[in-house]
């Protein structure tokens, strides 16, 4: 980044005015500091060396500023950005990121931080944040299921919402930022709502803005939604429908010629309920074919808790473990297709 790119002329009757009227931070002014960062309203007498260390664009910039005292006896480094960005910023470089957390309370704060380390090249704590964001928008499919758990009550009700950024302040971030990384799960987390909440947006409790895809990424979005639900169809075709008891089914040498097919009977009636997806709408999780795929294991380990008995969708052991070893195998190629879905180049991935 070129300082040509800065606004840092002092003389300006903009700049001039600003360090005139501008209040200095409560927290991010050291008596001993030697140089003066002019953001907005507020200026930060801070450490030229430390600033110099964290930042390549801002220790070119200083090199090339005028050192003429102008404020408070110290030269001046006018910034175009706001001043809770700068402040933040400021902040991580003195004392890390210790502040910063991965809610959605705490994501105007880790985004303004995010664009302040990007753009002045802060690499190293760009990367421990990503690092961090990346456990609730991963790369991997074991990470991905934690993530869901962790927003998943004990009742079932699924609630990322009450606790996560929405998708798409993740996917205008990512490309903000260019971190593609963060693409793929982001674009599946959103995908599983409906075309139109997609395509509106929501708005955004911190500003009252309704915030929305770009043109390209809603149409990414949807093309990667009709390839997801494609895949699940696949899998309820090949895997379910018609699917016969394991050769080694603990029920096959059952006397009674109904008992003999219970878990063939049982492959049946989950077919139904996958189709129907009561499930998932019971959960607040429609149009999800990684929880639905899981699902289809589920039901067969699960009793009827509505009538008290055995439930229908119970299978042997037997037919139980081999059918879960084609869930796990269909979701892990289902997870490695996400970035060819959502069209993101990202290497390495899953």
């Amino acid at each position: 980044m070129n300082a040509a790119d800065f606004s840092t002329n002092r003389h300006s009757a903009n700049v001039h005015m600003a360090m005139h009227t501008a209040s200095k931070h409560t927290d991010l002014y050291f008596n001993d500091g030697n140089i003066v960062l002019l953001a907005d309203m507020s200026y930060f007498l801070v450490h030229q060396g430390l600033l110099a260390r964290h930042s390549e664009v801002l220790d070119e910039l200083m090199r090339s500023m005028d050192s003429t005292p102008a404020l408070e006896d110290r030269p001046v480094l006018t910034l175009p950005d706001p001043s809770i960005d700068i402040a933040h910023f400021l902040k991580a470089m003195y004392d890390g990121i210790s502040f910063v957390t991965y809610d959605s309370d705490g994501f105007p704060t880790l985004s303004g931080l995010l664009r302040m380390l990007t753009k002045y090249k802060v690499h190293h704590l760009r990367n421990d944040i990503l690092r961090g964001l990346s456990t609730y928008w991963p790369t991997t499919l074991t990470q991905w299921d934690t993530r869901e758990a962790s927003v998943t009550g004990q009742d079932g009700t699924y609630t990322p919402r009450d606790s996560l950024p929405h998708p798409i302040e993740i996917i205008n971030l990512a490309r903000e930022i260019d971190h593609l990384p963060l693409l793929p799960s982001a674009m599946y987390d959103l995908s599983r709502s409906t075309p139109s909440e997609a395509a509106i947006g929501f708005v955004s409790p911190f500003t009252g803005i309704n915030v929305r895809l770009e043109y390209a990424d809603l149409l990414t979005v949807l093309k990667g939604r009709e390839q997801a639900s494609r895949f699940f169809s696949t899998f309820i075709v090949n895997n379910l429908e018609g699917r016969q008891a394991s050769r080694w089914c603990l029920r096959r040498k059952d006397g009674h010629p109904v008992n003999k097919k219970t878990c063939q009977i049982a492959f049946e009636a989950i077919t139904f309920e996958l189709l129907r997806d009561i499930n998932g709408i019971i959960s607040n999780r429609t149009s999800d074919p990684l929880y639905a795929m899981s699902e289809a294991e589920q039901m067969q380990i699960r009793d009827d808790l509505l009538n008290s008995e055995v439930s229908p969708m119970k299978t042997c052991e037997h037919c139980r473990v081999e059918f879960g070893a084609v869930v796990d195998t269909a979701k892990e190629d289902f997870w490695k297709k996400l970035p060819k879905w959502f069209d993101i180049d990202v290497s390495p991935w899953g």
